[in-house]
């Protein structure tokens, strides 16, 4: 679907109408959170996270929406590669694959499912849960 690398970024804009083609979006919002983890831009994952997450993470840990944000840093450049995105009426379903690019030229992959819900603000980030791919 979308590759995106980073190099450029237009935030999501909440506030916004909700676009009518949702897929397009919630691609978008996808990608954005990858480069919001490479720059550590804690206030757009704040705004894009609803007010209860269940995170689990490549190491088997599962943190809520508190520990998740706290530990956001800025780190490595990563690429997101969209594998899939099921809509449920105002419920997503998005898979994608993270590669992080790092200086020593090594490419870990992570497998990642997110679920997301509409809200009046825009689509959030209730669940996510990713692997080595």
């Amino acid at each position: 679907m979308q590759k995106s690398k980073i190099g450029f970024w237009h935030p999501w804009r909440v506030g916004l109408p909700i676009m009518t083609d949702d897929l397009a979006v919630l691609v978008r919002l996808n990608v954005d959170i990858g480069v919001a983890e490479t720059n550590g831009d804690r206030a757009f994952l704040d705004n894009v996270i609803a007010e209860r997450l269940a995170f689990s993470r490549a190491n088997g840990a599962v943190v809520d929406r508190a520990g998740y944000l706290a530990a956001v840093a800025t780190g490595e450049l990563r690429e997101t590669d969209i594998e899939s995105v099921q809509l449920y009426g105002d419920r997503a379903i998005v898979t994608c694959v993270v590669t992080l690019l790092r200086t020593n030229g090594e490419r870990p992959r992570f497998h990642n499912a997110r679920m997301l819900t509409r809200t009046a603000a825009g689509w959030k980030l209730l669940g996510w849960a990713n692997a080595p791919a």
